[in-house]
């Protein structure tokens, strides 16, 4: 397994801590790696008319961390989980920041 994978897996795992403050942290660092994929792909206003020079957009795996948001706002146990996950998918689909 790559390491990459192991982190992402650990990222999943806190979220289901009984400790709120370990869960609040796998929240920001959700959070933050989110915004930071949604930025990436955002149109820059100058470039956006011209294609990109390597004609292929930047591996990101976006989608699915939206699918385990989405599933963690209706099947999470822990209720604070839940409404940082709608908050943050809400905030995603408007295009504004988000903050915990």
């Amino acid at each position: 397994m790559e390491v990459q994978d192991q982190e992402s897996l650990g990222r999943w795992d806190r979220l289901g801590s009984r400790d709120a403050i370990s869960r609040t942290k796998a929240m920001e660092s959700i959070c933050q790696d989110v915004m930071r994929q949604v930025e990436a792909i955002r149109p820059i206003p100058s470039l956006a008319l011209s294609p990109p020079a390597s004609g292929n957009p930047p591996k990101s795996d976006l989608n699915d961390i939206l699918a385990h948001l989405l599933m963690l706002s209706k099947r999470c146990p822990y209720d604070d989980v839940k409404e940082r996950c709608v908050r943050l998918l809400q905030g995603v689909q408007v295009g504004h920041s988000y903050s915990l």
